[in-house]
């Protein structure tokens, strides 16, 4: 078997790029062949069982193969594989739609659907831009949270708030107005729906900001709750609150990017309910198949169809090959079943627990100087304490000490953070704790 595991490695080696990865970083910590995977279980070729603490970056948020999703796939399998969604329906497609919308409530009339993260910000950008331009406004620019991510295509790209992203090709993005944003370093869960943030300076600068901008900004994009690829920052439901009313108030469209923090995430369906606002567009993927399939939506309200009709000129034309395919769209339909389950309180002891486990790292490492909780994500900052690594590499180093100890972790930086299924077993959270604690130690003491 490790002959066959070395082989398959260095055949990886000769034809594959892999993504967020720096080429010599594979020397000293290579791919990690799998071969099965269940729960929150990831199987390797070499027999080690690892959790999977990030849910697969995010995206598996019943654990892996959840046997209903699984069933639903395979009865799609067996009557239809795929049919482009122009000019043809199908029933996941509906019943996914239908489910989406009794899910956000009122303020969303229909579904666009797309096939990634980056693919459904897209859609949403260019539609809030081409109502804009169809209503008579004109206003082209965006605008966005600093620190945010919404993806690399370069469309999104531009609408990112990090140099980490967009440095490389910063001459080819469109403008984008960044709005400053609080970073609430010890954010907990019942901050949540609460006024956190509201009183943050930064909340009055990024008012004033789109005060002054309002004439030239088409779309404002948002990401509730929690700036997940910004090293977790969480800004507070309160001033997510007043900058959506505000900039609502001044006739700007508000896109709602939870294709992280969406689908019950934050022990909520939706993060932005926290802040009892409703956005004009919400963008939602990962999670959406359950993890299994690549598939995104853009949830629209109400206003945008009517500036679409009339003319031929004035329809939306993008599309993507596999939009609404119906193997994905069955498998996000039992996906969202299971959510509506489990909402409440199974989602809720899951997110105690978390809080438990979060307060026994942050007790046990001096390394850790803030820690913060927003429904099923968990973040710890971090400095050295006894050592630090010599090529200054916190979070590789953290996360090679996490693997060797069964456990997927891929901090930002100086930023660990946990993101695993919604309900994780005890034996399993127990792991991780005892991982990230041994972790932690070993690379900053």
């Amino acid at each position: 078997m490790a002959t066959d595991v070395d082989d398959l490695i260095a055949r990886d080696a000769a034809a594959l790029w892999h993504p967020a990865t720096h080429f010599d970083d594979l020397d000293a910590l290579p791919p990690v062949a799998i071969v099965g995977a269940e729960g929150p279980w990831l199987h390797a070729a070499s027999g080690a069982r690892i959790l999977d603490a990030i849910a697969s970056w995010w995206t598996s948020v019943h654990g892996h193969r959840h046997p209903r999703v699984m069933a639903a796939i395979h009865r799609q399998v067996d009557t239809l594989d795929h049919v482009m969604f122009a000019g043809f329906t199908h029933a996941p497609a509906v019943l996914l739609a239908e489910g989406l919308l009794a899910a956000a409530g009122p303020g969303f009339s229909r579904v666009f659907f797309a096939d990634s993260g980056s693919d459904a910000i897209e859609v949403a950008l260019k539609l809030c831009l081409q109502y804009d331009a169809q209503a008579g406004a004109g206003r082209r620019r965006v605008a966005a949270f600093d620190h945010g991510y919404h993806g690399e295509t370069l469309g999104a790209l531009a609408a990112c708030g990090s140099p980490t992203y967009r440095a490389a090709f910063a001459d080819l993005l469109t403008e984008t107005l960044f709005l400053p944003t609080p970073s609430l370093a010890e954010h907990r869960q019942h901050d949540l729906g609460s006024a956190a943030g509201a009183e943050d300076p930064a909340c009055a600068a990024a008012l004033e900001l789109l005060g002054e901008h309002a004439g030239s900004i088409g779309a404002l994009v948002v990401e509730p709750v929690v700036q997940c690829a910004g090293q977790m920052r969480m800004h507070g439901t309160g001033f997510l609150r007043r900058v959506v009313e505000h900039a609502q108030a001044l006739g700007i469209p508000v896109i709602a990017d939870e294709i992280a923090v969406g689908l019950g995430r934050t022990g909520r369906m939706f993060a932005h309910a926290w802040s009892g606002v409703v956005p004009d567009a919400l963008c939602l993927g990962k999670g959406l198949s359950g993890g299994a399939l690549p598939l995104s939506a853009v949830l629209l309200s109400p206003r945008f169809a009517t500036a679409f009709r009339g003319a031929p000129s004035r329809a939306f034309a993008h599309s993507h090959t596999f939009c609404a395919n119906p193997i994905a769209a069955a498998a996000g339909v039992a996906s969202l079943g299971l959510l509506a389950e489990r909402l409440g309180a199974p989602i809720d002891a899951g997110i105690a627990a978390l809080d438990r486990a979060r307060d026994a790292v942050a007790r046990a490492c001096p390394a850790v100087v803030a820690s913060r909780q927003a429904g099923a994500i968990v973040a710890f900052d971090l400095r050295p304490h006894r050592r630090r690594p010599a090529d200054g590499r916190i979070g590789l180093h953290l996360r090679a000490a996490a693997m060797a100890r069964g456990v997927l972790l891929r901090p930002l930086g100086d930023t660990l953070y946990w993101m695993p299924p919604l309900e994780l077993p005890p034996d399993a959270l127990d792991r991780l704790v005892d991982a990230t604690i041994g972790a932690i130690e070993e690379v900053l003491g």
